[in-house]
Order: C-alpha cells, then structure tokens, then sequence
C-alpha cells in the first residue's frame, strides 16, 4: 500500500538577471550567477530530502533552478512542467514597467495589490492564484503518492499557498512573502488528503 505521506518542497526560483530593476512577470530573463548558487545551495539542502520528481513553472528562471537542482541531486529525477505554477498574472500584467512607472500607469491596480491585495482583480486575484498552486500540487501527489516532491515557482503564487493553509487572510501577502526569497525553500506535508504548512509565517 502505497504512504499517504509525503514531504512537499516550494522552491522559489533563484535571482535573474535584471539590470533595468523592471517587474519581469514572464519575461524569459536567466539566472544571474547568484540566481545559479541559489539554486545550488537548495539542490544541497534537497539532496537528503529523498525527493521522487521535481516540478516547475514554465517560465526560464524556474526551468534553470529545477535543472539547477536536478543536476545537483543527481540521479534521474525527472522534470515536469506545470503551466499553474506560473509566475503572478499581476506581475504580467505590469511587466516590464518599474515599480514607480507601474504604479504611475496602473494607480488604482497598484494601490489594491500593495494596499488591499485580496481585492485586487489584476491579472488574477490572490483567491486564484491559490488555486491553480494547490491544483498542481494536489495533481503531483496523486501521480506520485508517497514520494517527497519539488515544486519551483515564484514568490507571490508560494506566499499565498502558505497562506491558505495557515487559514490566514490573503490581505497578509507583503507581510510573510520575504520568506519566499530568491531560492527559498518552503516545506509543506500531504498527510492522508490533508495539506500542512511547515514553514513559519511571520506576523
């Protein structure tokens, strides 16, 4: 009979390369060296976590962590692409744009997502994005029940699964996502159907 447990990793993608410091929603931008040692540094981490497939987002910074971290545990682990584990649809919305163009060129959109973030409806609203994450997680462990798996994705869709485990209000994102930085790892359980968040969400 196969374990009804099963550790799961959220893996925020390592730091790009970003020298006009614009919001890069899906942009293909890469790696930056840091961005390279991140993902590294949480392949060491992973390597004695026993992981069974590691999944991720479609956009290029998270392909390269995954591959990053594959690498680094060696073995062949495979790869899926999950389209739902894609970056912010906000974040895409006001790609390319700095923060201070976005907020001059979207200023009611702007406002609700830093201010009032559950009521923001741009690109997607937190509520959605919570949901396409847990769909893609829930989809891996019935495929793979039993094993220890990675997914790689992006700040804000990571936050708000945290979030909506912990039963707390998605109005918290800018208050617990700098546990979501670049190459972060985030542990969450499957025990039986439930999910568990592990990680410490601060106040």
């Amino acid at each position: 009979m196969k374990s009804k447990f099963a550790k799961i990793f959220l893996v925020r993608h390592g730091e790009v390369i970003n020298h006009k410091n614009i919001i890069y929603g899906y942009l293909p931008l890469p790696l930056s060296a840091k961005g390279k040692a991140q993902a590294r540094k949480a392949g060491i981490i992973l390597k004695r976590k026993s992981i069974g497939v590691i999944f991720a987002s479609p956009q290029k910074r998270a392909q390269q962590t995954a591959k990053i971290i594959k690498k680094t545990l060696g073995g062949k682990i495979k790869i899926i692409t999950d389209k739902d584990l894609h970056e912010s649809a906000f974040g895409h919305f006001t790609e390319g744009l700095t923060k201070q163009e976005a907020k001059e060129k979207y200023p009611k959109q702007y406002y609700l997502y830093y201010r009032q973030p559950a009521k923001s409806t741009a690109g997607e609203t937190l509520k959605k994005m919570a949901e396409r994450m847990l769909k893609a997680i829930n989809k891996g462990i019935k495929k793979y029940p039993g094993q220890n798996l990675i997914f790689v994705s992006h700040q804000d869709p990571i936050a708000v699964v945290l979030l909506k485990l912990s039963k707390r209000d998605f109005n918290d994102i800018h208050k617990v996502k700098a546990i979501c930085d670049p190459g972060s790892i985030c542990e969450v359980w499957s025990v039986e159907k439930r999910l568990i968040n592990k990680t410490y969400l601060a106040n």
